[in-house]
């Protein structure tokens, strides 16, 4: 095998070579995801005059005028998707070129073979049902194949390429710079032996490694050498060398969404990228929160109240709640809170989790909720407000399978639950809070359990004896079986070899029985002289009671302003009838919305880019989605979701939302991933027109003319009220800013008479404003803040000026 480090077009040379992707081949499924990443790294390498940037690996065969390609095939067929569609923008003028030759120059030097176009014959030859899709491509759009994701990819570069910064020749540039180690295999060289080596499950680079070497490469070596020493080599010690979990809890707090395990390294470039900041900024600030997450982990925090309540419930919180608590601890640590604050913080986290627990509320909704708690939090937080009585609120408004349970839930849960069966650390937590509660004087329950000192003790035995039956009197089999293993039966002790199934008076009795027991949770066993169901009743209801009073429902006072916009998961169950969207979040989509209606739409379409495949596949089979031909009209009560699907909306929102809870479940997405921001409603649930009739008419009506404008109304209220960070309205200002284009005023400055738009904003009433002057002062406000930074745009934001002047627009 011999190999060489080249560029990838290089792969693409010779006028005869064909590129054959050999029938065993997989299909060609990158998806919009991987072309995205591919034209952000073409964006780069121009930005930062990049010489060279790898690529990968292609792996081939040559045999006579075929390459036959082994591995690589992805890349390969990507790139030439890309340089096709190139091609065809140049045709088209969406994008120029110094060199009125390039698009021919692409296509007959890399994409066909011979010279001329009158024999169709490409360089390379996709597999099975993509090679079809593919020669499409080269003929008129209206015979593409649009199922294939070799359309769809086409399509996607041929729109960021009429959207980019970059002209022809730049792009070209970046793609010349591809570079791939191009390896052809020899004539005693066994493809199926090394195809399987290069994709074999060998111990591959964590997560971290990755990272490590992201945030070092690019230095000097004693720049490296001070970062790894003073930086690195520290956040991996603070973390106990579990660097990834801790760089993913890092980046949860960050950013609010939870990235996989496997996409860590990935996030974190984005989330680099987005912030602008160098290295070095990057790894002090990463040093900072290592310093939190120990630690939180260690229990060694300033204050000892709140070390000890760490101690306790460290094994059962779960590591999801981290990226709440470091920025929580920080926020101690700077003076912006207490720790008598974060006290009461964990005390709502421990009745919250252990409620849950309990209950059998499954966890899965609190990854999300506790990504998003502390901007949940710090968006209604003003002045020195208790972040424990905010956090309180956020979670006592949650509902289906986000809820904090109520009281009579828990304390049926508690009462009748299998105790016995639980897993060990939630076992000795339990006994541990039912010992000591919140006495000083503790004795380690948990930490003897753990060590195998103490043991769960059945009073009633698990296995009946004659005289056990006697004392449980006739009804003693249904006993037994209702009451063996919950709490009012169990207990702790360490002497359970001793008391076998002893009758109650031998264990209470015997030397080391229930009367010499030093422990609390046994004084009721030293009253009683027999032990039935009336005493189990009754030392079950003294535990649920103290369980109620430990593990308490918050109280809180808080209220947010009325402008506030209520943030909901979607979850697996609960109602949305009669509730107004007004946005929604799901992953790094944060989309305004005029309707539920479109939210399915936008919300598909966003889904579309990375599971397109599996979306089609499921369309197939279930009503609501429909596969169609890319010329064929929409349906009035349908909407298009992109060349080839339509999704029906004209049904109640329950129904629309049911219909996406199935397609999360289809597609193993966490119904708790997807948010909706709602407009302050009195419920759930509104007295509202849903039926069939009302939602066709609704469907079919006219959009109100600057409905893709004043739908922001409602956020802009928000944000004033909030006084919303530059960072938090970034969304806001760029989604507005799309969608007022299409009204923006090309005459703005003469129709506000030359007057400069701070002044004239100053002078005017937004309320006696006509619909013209409207347009103009939103399209010179946006005009400044292209010229003097969007500092501007959201300082008018957050005064409220912006929104004063959208809602003179809706009155239109």
């Amino acid at each position: 095998m011999k190999g060489t480090t080249n560029p990838i077009l290089n792969a693409f040379d010779g006028n005869h070579k064909e590129l054959f992707i050999p029938v065993y081949q997989r299909n060609y499924d990158w998806q919009i995801k991987q072309c995205e990443r591919l034209f952000q790294d073409l964006e780069d390498i121009i930005a930062v005059d990049r010489k060279k940037h790898f690529f990968g690996a292609v792996v081939g065969k040559p045999e006579s005028w075929k390459w036959i390609v082994i591995d690589g095939q992805q890349r390969l067929t990507t790139v030439s998707l890309l340089m096709l569609a190139l091609a065809n923008a140049l045709r088209e003028g969406d994008i120029e070129s110094d060199d009125d030759e390039l698009a021919e120059k692409i296509e007959m030097d890399y994409l066909r073979i011979g010279a001329t176009k009158k024999r169709t014959r490409f360089k390379l030859k996709p597999v099975k049902d993509d090679d079809k899709a593919y020669q499409r491509l080269f003929g008129p759009e209206k015979e593409f194949i649009n199922s294939s994701n070799i359309t769809a990819n086409y399509k996607y570069f041929r729109e960021r390429i009429s959207q980019t910064s970059l002209n022809a020749d730049q792009l070209w540039d970046a793609i010349c710079r591809l570079e791939v180690m191009h390896l052809d295999l020899e004539e005693y060289d066994d493809a199926q032996r090394i195809f399987e080596s290069l994709n074999s499950t060998g111990l591959e680079l964590k997560e971290a490694d990755k990272i490590r070497n992201f945030v070092l490469m690019g230095h000097d070596s004693a720049t490296q050498t001070h970062l790894y020493e003073d930086r690195w080599n520290p956040i991996e010690e603070n973390s106990d060398f579990e660097t990834d979990a801790f760089i993913r809890w890092y980046l949860t707090t960050k950013t609010a969404r939870t990235p996989k395990e496997q996409d860590v390294y990935e996030a974190f470039k984005t989330y680099v990228a987005k912030t602008g900041k160098s290295t070095e900024e990057i790894l002090d600030d990463l040093y900072e929160f290592s310093s939190y997450y120990r630690k939180i982990r260690r229990a060694s925090t300033g204050d000892q109240r709140v070390n000890a309540l760490l101690r306790r419930m460290n094994p059962i919180r779960g590591a999801v709640t981290i990226p709440f608590l470091m920025p929580v601890l920080r926020a101690v640590e700077n003076g912006e809170t207490s720790y008598d604050d974060l006290y009461n913080v964990l005390k709502i986290i421990e009745a919250f989790v252990t409620r849950r627990f309990v209950v059998g509320i499954a966890t899965n909704a609190l990854n999300k909720i506790f990504a998003t708690a502390f901007s949940d939090v710090s968006k209604l937080r003003t002045g020195d407000q208790s972040m424990a009585e905010i956090f309180a609120y956020t979670l006592l408004r949650r509902t289906g399978s986000g809820r904090f349970p109520n009281d009579a839930e828990f304390k049926e849960a508690f009462a009748t639950k299998n105790m016995y069966a639980l897993r060990a650390a939630w076992r000795e937590y339990l006994f541990d809070v039912l010992e000591n509660g919140d006495s000083n004087d503790n004795r380690d329950i948990a930490q003897a359990m753990h060590n195998g000192d103490i043991t769960v003790e059945h009073i009633m035995p698990q296995t009946l004896t004659a005289a056990w039956k006697d004392e449980l009197g006739e009804d003693a089999e249904e006993i037994h079986e209702t009451w063996l293993h919950r709490i009012g039966n169990l207990t702790v002790t360490g002497y359970n070899p001793f008391y076998s199934n002893s009758s109650y008076e031998r264990k209470k009795t015997m030397e080391h029985g229930f009367v010499d027991s030093p422990y609390r949770l046994n004084d009721m066993l030293k009253a009683n002289d027999s032990w039935g169901l009336e005493q189990m009743k009754e030392r079950t209801a003294y535990f649920a009671d103290r369980a109620l009073k430990y593990w308490q429902t918050p109280v809180t006072d808080f209220e947010p302003p009325a402008t506030v916009l209520p943030a909901l998961p979607m979850g697996e169950e609960g109602s949305f009838k009669g509730r107004e969207i007004v946005a929604f979040q799901y992953g790094d989509l944060h989309q305004t919305v005029e309707s539920w209606a479109e939210m399915v739409q936008l919300l598909l379409n966003f889904l579309m880019r990375d599971r397109r495949t599996e979306i089609l596949s499921y369309a197939k089979d279930y009503g609501p989605l429909r596969v169609i031909e890319a010329e064929e009209e929409t349906p009035a009560e349908w909407r298009r979701v992109d060349d080839v699907l339509i999704v029906f909306t004209a049904n109640n929102t329950d129904s629309k939302l049911g219909f996406l809870r199935t397609l999360f479940e289809y597609l193993d997405i966490d119904p708790e991933e997807l948010v909706f921001s709602l407009r302050p409603g009195k419920g759930d649930v509104a007295d509202v027109d849903e039926t069939p009739e009302t939602l066709k008419e609704q469907s079919e009506a006219e959009p109100e003319t600057y409905a893709k404008v004043t739908k922001y109304l409602a956020e802009l209220e928000e944000a004033a009220t909030l006084k919303s960070s530059l960072e938090s309205t970034v969304e806001l200002r760029e989604q507005f800013a799309k969608d007022f284009a299409e009204f923006a005023r090309e005459d703005a400055a003469a129709v506000l008479g030359g007057t400069p738009i701070f002044d004239f904003v100053a002078a005017t009433d937004p309320a006696e404003a006509s619909e013209a002057v409207v347009l103009a002062v939103i399209t010179q406000i946006l005009a400044a803040g292209r010229m003097v930074g969007q500092g501007y745009v959201h300082q008018v934001i957050v005064d409220g000026t912006l929104g004063e002047w959208v809602k003179q627009l809706s009155r239109f």
